[in-house]
């Protein structure tokens, strides 16, 4: 055989063989390509359910973050809730303290009222006491005066214990005059013996007022004041240069017709208004005004007490 026969039978023995390679990495790379292609259509649907995954798991974190951030606002509200019920609590606990400090001073403020109250009971119990005592005593009085005098003297006794002696103008002064008439004189004497030097009234004081009707004297109503006065200030005289009475006792006042007991324009009213008051005032603290004053007080007590 020669050369060339040689070459060709090499060259067909080197494409058979290169067939053969060929073939096989074509066999061989198809079924990579149809591995790839199932790992491909796998990696697509793992891919597919991984995006359907991821969608869920964003939708979960937002939701989840909705969630963080309305947790987020509870926990600033009920914090800021919190800081307020601290400050309502510190302030309830300043208050308790200082309720229980009110309510010990208001104890003690208490037991002082309560300590005020007894001794102004037993104060009111001796007042009222004393002013039965001195309305007997004067009841007494007037019932003698009124047997004696008649008409000629009245006799009242106030609220304050004081007795009152009401004597008709006309009997101890002339029409207006303020000289004492002789019976006059006789009736302040009369008086002095059985009301004024008793020994019940020693202690009182003894004030003299004079009382005229609204006429005025002379067409001037200052001669009123002048003969109210005058007339009281005579009867004082008298009681004290010839009746015994002691002068510390006594005082004069002139009223003119500023105070009178009948406002009717009759000439009765009139009658009555031109008078003489013998006033006995008793020497005790205790006047009406007093025992309004103590009574308002023991009102005040018993209600502050009872708060």
């Amino acid at each position: 055989m020669n050369k060339k026969g040689i070459l060709t039978i090499v060259s067909i023995c080197v494409v058979a063989i290169a067939a053969i390679v060929l073939a096989f990495l074509l066999h061989s790379t198809s079924s990579k390509l149809k591995q790839t292609q199932a790992e491909l259509a796998t990696t697509k649907t793992t891919l597919q359910t991984t995006e359907i995954a991821k969608t869920d798991v964003e939708k979960r974190l937002t939701e989840t973050q909705n969630t963080l951030s309305e947790t987020q606002s509870t926990l600033e509200k009920t914090r800021s809730e919190l800081s307020q019920t601290q400050e309502i609590l510190q302030n309830a606990s300043e208050a308790a303290r200082k309720i229980a400090a009110e309510r010990n001073t208001l104890q003690k403020d208490k037991s002082a009222l309560e300590q005020e109250k007894e001794s102004l009971r037993a104060k009111l119990t001796e007042i009222e006491s004393e002013l039965q005592r001195i309305r007997e005593q004067s009841q007494r009085s007037i019932a003698a005066i009124q047997e004696r005098f008649k008409d000629t003297v009245g006799a009242v006794l106030d609220d304050a214990g004081r007795l009152k002696l009401d004597v008709k103008g006309k009997i101890l002064f002339e029409t207006g005059s303020a000289i004492l008439s002789t019976d006059g004189k006789s009736l302040l004497d009369a008086i002095a013996e059985e009301v004024l030097l008793n020994a019940d009234y020693s202690a009182y004081a003894i004030r003299i007022e004079g009382h005229t009707d609204n006429t005025p004297i002379g067409g001037d109503a200052l001669r009123n004041w002048n003969l109210s006065t005058e007339r009281a200030i005579a009867a004082v005289k008298y009681l004290q240069e010839h009746a015994n009475v002691t002068a510390e006792r006594l005082a004069a006042t002139g009223y003119a017709f500023y105070q009178p007991i009948d406002t009717a324009e009759t000439l009765e009213a009139k009658a009555k208004n031109r008078r003489i008051e013998i006033i006995l005032v008793p020497p005790q603290d205790f006047l009406s005004e007093l025992l309004t004053s103590l009574q308002n007080v023991m009102t005040s007590i018993e209600a502050k007490g009872s708060q």
